[in-house]
């Protein structure tokens, strides 16, 4: 029967699009993998905003998610997140991630792409939907953190001694010279070794000790610094470390091949959760957290993502901003695009990261003091509002479009200072794929991507929006709904391309819904 009936919806349309592709489609459109797309690292918290009189009153913690967004079409063996925040003031807790070792007391139901089901576990990005029983499984990842301090030297968990006092246990091996030459090799007849270590700790976190370097087997001192160290905390208590840290692996037999997203989405599930807190008596201003990149030769191994083929993918990077006390923000200068390009699937909330490079304000606090020309851009958004919910609840004929939707900070609506003005971003939202804007994605869009493709091959002029509309961004617009695989969130038609690939996936989108399943775009994303 789903034979019969997918027969019966080729149309016309269909039958053109597919002399096109037997004049034009490269043979490897279905198979040849491509390099990814950048994938993006954002860390979105509840809010960004705290009042003087919170912090006044005591520390402020703030729930946070990061989360991975991108093409689902690949697979993953590892990643590294580290993280910073610019001020002491701001530091973090309670890292949980989708082990086993996070488990909830109580069985919570959770709704996604792939189904409805129900776990103890914690749902995060990597873990894997059961169909058979709708069901989900982390898949034994294989998770690190630094949530808790250890030594320098041998990794050890620290653990209070008592005020100023920690402790902690290593195995080592002692050396001898077996040859008379003064190189000292392992002592295999004395065997390994057990010390339990207590070191006095200063009021700063700096501690010491001496122990028996493994490779050379001669005596040595280190130093470490414990952050944030509390010098009374209670007797046989684990140290807490900077939780500025999460090392994953994605698994041993279970998945051999590398992991893939949990859903038809990447961003549906976080990759982990952490909170954010802001510390007693912090002073009004601003205060940022920001992923570590390669840039600084200080901070060593910094965020990376791992392909099942060790491929290193190139990441985005996308922090995010605490105010503390800031009662006005008045916007000075912007650099951001045009206008902000969405497709009706997405129902993460709208924010100034995915179309600006940097907003400037000038903000006012509480205590009077300001600050001028502070980058806002992690702070801007449209008040939780998401692209799902303006084309669902405003959308006509089948285009969201508002030439000056305003932009929010901390809840309140931006405006400019020298004008007064609100302070506002185009934005559009419609269906991928649906260059007719009849509501669908089907044959007779991937026709007109071929059309286009064939036109600019032959060197005419082509226009992928075929509409009356007088809107400035239509046909740039048109052409980021059309462009499947590279998934330009700008329409630059100067730097990307319309071309078989893009009506090949329209097609296949199309194919796939009239036989009934649930294909994703993303699985198209490269």
């Amino acid at each position: 029967m789903k034979a019969n009936k997918l027969i019966a919806l080729l149309s016309t349309s269909a039958l053109a699009v597919a002399l096109l592709f037997s004049q034009a489609m490269p043979t490897t459109a279905a198979t040849e993998t491509a390099d990814a797309l950048p994938y993006t690292l954002k860390i979105v918290p509840e809010r960004t905003s705290v009042s003087a009189e919170e912090v006044q009153n005591g520390d402020v913690v703030i729930p946070a998610a990061v989360y991975i967004t991108g093409s689902t079409r690949n697979k993953f063996s590892s990643g590294t997140i580290k993280f910073e925040s610019d001020s002491d003031s701001l530091y973090f807790t309670n890292v949980v991630t989708g082990d086993n070792g996070h488990r909830q007391e109580t069985e919570q139901t959770y709704e996604s792409t792939m189904g409805t089901f129900s776990t103890k576990l914690i749902p995060y990005c990597f873990g894997s939907y059961i169909e058979r029983n709708s069901s989900y499984t982390s898949n034994s990842p294989m998770f690190t953190t630094n949530e808790y301090a250890c030594d320098p030297i041998f990794g050890a968990s620290l653990t209070s001694a008592g005020p100023n006092k920690i402790t902690f246990s290593v195995s080592y091996y002692e050396g001898i010279d077996t040859n008379g030459d003064g190189i000292l090799e392992r002592d295999e007849e004395k065997g390994k070794l057990t010390k339990d270590y207590i070191c006095d700790v200063d009021d700063n976190g700096t501690y010491s000790y001496e122990y028996i370097d493994q490779s050379s087997f001669t005596p040595k001192t280190v130093s470490a610094t414990i952050p944030r160290y509390n010098p009374n905390t209670p007797e046989g208590e684990a140290i807490p470390d900077a939780c500025n840290r999460v090392v994953w692996i994605c698994g041993t037999s279970q998945l051999k091949d590398g992991a893939s997203f949990f859903s038809k989405k990447s961003d549906e599930f976080p990759f982990f959760y952490v909170d954010l807190v802001i510390e007693k008596d912090t002073p009004c201003g601003m205060y940022n957290v920001n992923f570590l990149n390669n840039s600084n030769p200080n901070t060593g191994a910094a965020c990376e993502l791992i392909s099942n083929d060790n491929k290193n993918y190139t990441l985005n990077l996308v922090g995010t901003s605490i105010t503390v006390g800031a009662e006005s923000i008045s916007v000075t200068n912007a650099e951001k695009n045009d206008a902000a390009m969405y497709t009706s699937d997405d129902t993460n909330p709208i924010s100034a990261t995915d179309f600006a490079d940097a907003i400037y304000a000038d903000i006012a606090y509480s205590d009077g003091t300001t600050e001028s020309n502070v980058d806002i851009t992690n702070l801007v958004n449209c008040y939780g509002v998401t692209p799902y919910q303006l084309y669902q609840q405003q959308s006509s004929q089948n285009l969201y479009y508002s030439a000056n939707a305003p932009l929010y900070a901390n809840g309140q609506i931006l405006k400019w200072k020298d004008t007064g003005e609100t302070f506002s971003q185009p934005i559009l939202v419609a269906k991928k794929g649906d260059v007719n804007y009849d509501g669908s994605a089907d044959t007779t869009d991937a026709f007109y991507v071929l059309k286009y493709y064939a036109s600019k091959s032959a060197g005419s002029t082509a226009q992928i929006y075929n509409g009356n509309s007088s809107n400035p961004y239509m046909e740039n617009f048109t052409f980021f709904l059309a462009d499947i695989d590279t998934c330009s969130k700008k329409g630059d038609t100067d730097t990307c391309q319309l071309d078989t690939n893009d009506a090949f996936y329209v097609l296949s989108y199309y194919t796939g819904i009239a036989a009934g399943n649930t294909p994703s775009w993303n699985d198209y994303i490269h």
